[in-house]
């Protein structure tokens, strides 16, 4: 969820990350060498005031390599270490995505049902919309216009992120046939699964997804500036002023560690939380090209088996990327407040 546009070099710090771990993983004899490795990398990041986080990296199952660089907050008072929570940004669409998924296997929808089924109160559109347009992206919907929000001073809600929705007339394009990456598509599917299952999503994700496969330190947060900071990496910007947008009651204010961001790639691409056909079709995109993302982002499936899978999500100030390598049996999270 990019909530505001920016560019830095957060990716590339992660590219570079990558290519070490990538070029010289074979090589290392101990994993203590690995750690040296990556340790060196990141302090300079660090010194160089290009790396304010945490990052964790997992080999064949052990941890190799965990640190926390930088403070927790724009007071530059508080340290950060490993119990603080990140907003995990367009991460969270694989949460919804996986609950359509659990509710498909237990047959209680098929990806082929119109919206309006299970949302009858939306306008005529969604009579044609599928809850396969919505993980793909491929439904029309528009983006969400967050600057006629935050420009204002007002809250982003869900109430008011549903009127919004209540007025679209006109789709961008017919279902199905294009991709437009809006934040409209995992916030559908997350009242379909409210209607489903009669609960709150933060509720059946904290049962079905998050508690069940390891996740203890990952949930909803109900708004933005938080009330309750404690163990939360606040989001700050090069002159550590604090991010000032206003979220209240929402879909996508996931926040999560680095711990839990590996527990929940591990146990996913093992077919734990959803079955191998599940998280194959959930890796499929609507069409090819370049920054054309499927719901969990971008994989690589080879002779049947799931490869990589990588997937970046930012919020302001906030920003994350996990990547797993199968090859390697390689994994690495990267979250920054920074």
């Amino acid at each position: 969820m990019k909530i505001l546009g920016k560019k830095n070099n957060y990716a590339l710090i992660v590219l570079a990350l990558v290519l070490v771990l990538g070029s010289n993983v074979e090589s290392f004899a101990k994993n203590r060498e690995l750690a040296k490795s990556i340790d060196s990398l990141l302090v300079e990041k660090h010194k160089n005031g290009k790396f304010n986080g945490n990052v964790l990296v997992y080999k064949k199952g052990k941890k190799v390599y965990e640190k926390s660089f930088g403070y927790a907050d724009g007071s530059k008072k508080l340290m950060l270490n490993k119990q603080h929570k990140f907003n995990i940004g367009s991460i969270y669409k694989e949460f919804p995505a996986v609950s359509i998924m659990q509710l498909k296997e237990k047959k209680l929808i098929k990806l082929d049902d119109k919206v309006s089924k299970y949302l009858p109160k939306l306008p005529k559109w969604s009579e044609k919309v599928t809850i396969k347009h919505l993980l793909q992206y491929s439904s029309g919907l528009p983006r969400i216009n967050f600057g006629a929000y935050f420009g204002k001073g007002l809250y982003v809600t869900d109430a008011a992120i549903m009127k919004d929705v209540q007025t679209v007339e006109k789709l961008k394009f017919e279902p199905g046939k294009d991709y437009l990456y809006s934040n409209l598509n995992p916030i559908l599917l997350i009242k379909i699964v409210e209607s489903v299952t009669k609960q709150k999503f933060a509720d059946y994700a904290g049962k079905n997804l998050f508690s069940s496969y390891g996740m203890k330190n990952t949930l909803v947060k109900p708004q933005f500036p938080y009330a309750d900071r404690s163990f939360m990496a606040i989001p700050f910007n090069a002159e550590f002023k604090e991010d000032n947008y206003k979220i209240r009651d929402s879909s996508f204010l996931f926040t999560s560690t680095a711990f839990d961001l590996y527990k929940w790639f591990d146990e996913l691409d093992s077919f734990k939380v959803i079955n191998k056909e599940s998280v194959k079709f959930l890796s499929e995109t609507v069409k090819a090209g370049n920054n054309i993302q499927s719901p969990l982002g971008s994989t690589t499936w080879k002779n049947k088996k799931l490869i990589e899978h990588r997937h970046h999500g930012s919020s302001a100030n906030y920003e994350c990327l996990v990547g797993r390598f199968r090859k390697d049996k390689l994994t690495i999270v990267m979250l920054t407040n920074q």
